[in-house]
């Protein structure tokens, strides 16, 4: 099931998204900040009708979550998007990243754009699948290494 967030996901999204990218990809600390700061912004304007959080919720337990925010009126920004290791492949990341274009398309958003980075095959083929174009690259130090970054953008 995928449902809205409410607060008591905030640890979950922080906790999971820095435990499993330190793991895989080796991120530090910093990672943990910038996910934090990325929800404690959700909560401040949490009645903004124009953004929402979803969280892949599997009897009852927390198994993913994706974000949609507003980057300005015609634009809205994906993030937060991650599912669980053990669910990977079952076509669940699919439906977390369909879910935030329909909410983008009932919302009249022109275009969703996102930031993701090269080591991030999976989520990349999800995202071109969906019909996301790599519009932009620029090599970034964050997290303690060395990245690719990735701006994608999809017309709607």
């Amino acid at each position: 099931m995928i449902r809205d967030f409410n607060e008591n996901d905030k640890d979950y999204i922080i906790d999971s998204h820095y435990k499993i990218y330190n793991k895989e990809y080796n991120y530090d600390l910093s990672f943990k900040e910038f996910i934090s700061n990325s929800v404690n912004q959700y909560i401040k304007k949490e009645n903004n009708s124009l953004e929402n959080i979803w969280i892949l919720d599997i009897d009852g337990f927390p198994k993913g979550s994706i974000s949609i925010k507003r980057a300005n009126e015609d634009v809205a920004q994906l993030g937060l998007f991650l599912v669980d290791p053990s669910l990977r492949g079952t076509g669940l990341g699919k439906q977390l990243v369909q879910t935030a274009i329909d909410f983008c398309k009932e919302k009249n958003y022109k275009k969703v754009v996102l930031w993701t980075n090269s080591e991030l095959v999976a989520a990349r083929r999800i995202y071109k699948n969906k019909g996301f174009q790599l519009i932009e690259t620029r090599k970034q130090f964050l997290s303690n290494k060395e990245l690719v970054e990735e701006q994608w953008e999809l017309s709607l």
